[in-house]
């Protein structure tokens, strides 16, 4: 029993947080870099950033392309919905910072990233890790090999979320997804809605290692994908985000 249900939070957890097959989204230019959004939003999200959405979840967040001032941003808006953006890198990457831009326009109501019934996100940026699996529990393993089996998709065993937090969380604060530990989120602002895009710049190998420190491969951390999202299906209410410029450097 703890075996099936560690394999369904994994699972649910790994398609909650937009996972695509590491080997369906190659990268189109040099490791580590991501293709920009468009000067004109008309052009659309470019390749190989792609949709992901849950198969149990109707609702489906809407990602498209605006125009704020000088500067093209992605809408991410969910009404009673869950999605991601994801890039998926070809071959596991070594990735030093990570660097975006981001606008919470509507937090869902009562979120709570600690609590299955709140584990909704006004905007959210996450990044897949390569981990040491072997470094990992036999049920846990375990229950990483079905979920891949079940899905057909080689789900990543590790993935960081960097987090708006919910009142009484503090900035810097990491945590479990309440659904499985193979998801972590790291809160870098506070609860509070911003009136303007704000840019952050965080050391993904200093991250990853305070998320995943033990069960990480000596050397160099290395990166799967990046993904970004919003969402309000547990909540039943509305999340809505602008992203600005995203980047990852090597």
């Amino acid at each position: 029993m703890r075996s099936f249900v560690l394999m369904t939070g994994v699972f649910k957890a790994a398609l909650l947080f937009g996972v695509a097959g590491i080997s369906s989204g190659a990268l189109a230019q040099g490791a580590g870099v991501l293709k920009p959004w468009p000067a004109d939003p008309a052009a659309g999200i470019p390749g190989p950033w792609k949709a992901q959405y849950h198969p149990d979840i109707a609702a489906q967040t809407q990602f498209k392309l605006l125009k704020q001032g000088n500067q093209t941003v992605l809408q991410a808006e969910a009404d009673m919905a869950y999605g991601s953006l994801v890039y998926a890198f070809a071959k596991p990457t070594v990735l030093n910072t990570l660097t975006w831009q981001w606008q919470i326009l509507t937090q869902p109501t009562k979120a709570n990233l600690q609590t299955k019934a709140g584990d909704d996100a006004g905007a959210k940026v996450c990044a897949f890790i390569q981990i040491d699996e072997g470094k990992l529990g036999l049920g846990t393993r375990l229950a990483l090999a079905a979920a891949r089996t079940v899905s057909g998709e080689r789900l990543p065993a590790a993935t960081l979320c960097y987090v708006w937090g919910s009142p009484g969380e503090k900035v810097g604060q990491v945590f479990d997804n309440p659904y499985t530990d193979r998801v972590r989120n790291i809160v870098v602002r506070d609860a509070a809605s911003a009136a303007e895009l704000i840019s952050e710049r965080r050391d993904l190998q200093a991250d990853a290692r305070k998320a995943f420190g033990k069960e990480l491969p000596e050397g160099p951390v290395m990166f799967t994908g990046i993904a970004l999202g919003a969402d309000s299906d547990n909540t039943q209410s509305k999340a809505k985000a602008l992203f600005g410029s995203v980047q990852a450097q090597p």
